[in-house]
């Protein structure tokens, strides 16, 4: 076995990878709420054929880009804040032993 010692994150690393993380997540979210909200536009009555298409267009737009979007910035600002508050207790703490094995 093979130790290795984490003193530090990579802040930047570690907002990105729960930045994309959220974002995968709120696409998947996204998908789903993209279907109701179309069948929620889709049962309002006083509504025109062309209001409907728009709606349902922009219903669309904003659950499978708007929304992963700002997952992605809500889990960046995160993963931000929980690396730098991590490095304080490295630092504290000496750093994280890990034990690794190489695979054959």
């Amino acid at each position: 076995m093979k130790k290795i010692l984490i003193r530090k994150l990579g802040v930047a690393s570690v907002a990105r990878f729960v930045g994309v993380a959220n974002a995968i997540l709120a696409f998947v979210i996204g998908f789903f709420v993209m279907f109701a909200g179309i069948a929620g536009v889709l049962e309002q009555n006083d509504w025109t054929t062309i209001t409907k298409l728009f709606a349902s267009v922009g219903v669309v737009m904003l659950s499978l880009i708007v929304y992963p979007l700002v997952g992605f910035l809500v889990g960046w600002i995160y993963g931000a804040i929980v690396a730098l508050i991590a490095n304080l207790f490295l630092h504290t703490a000496k750093g994280i032993e890990l034990d690794v094995e190489e695979e054959k």
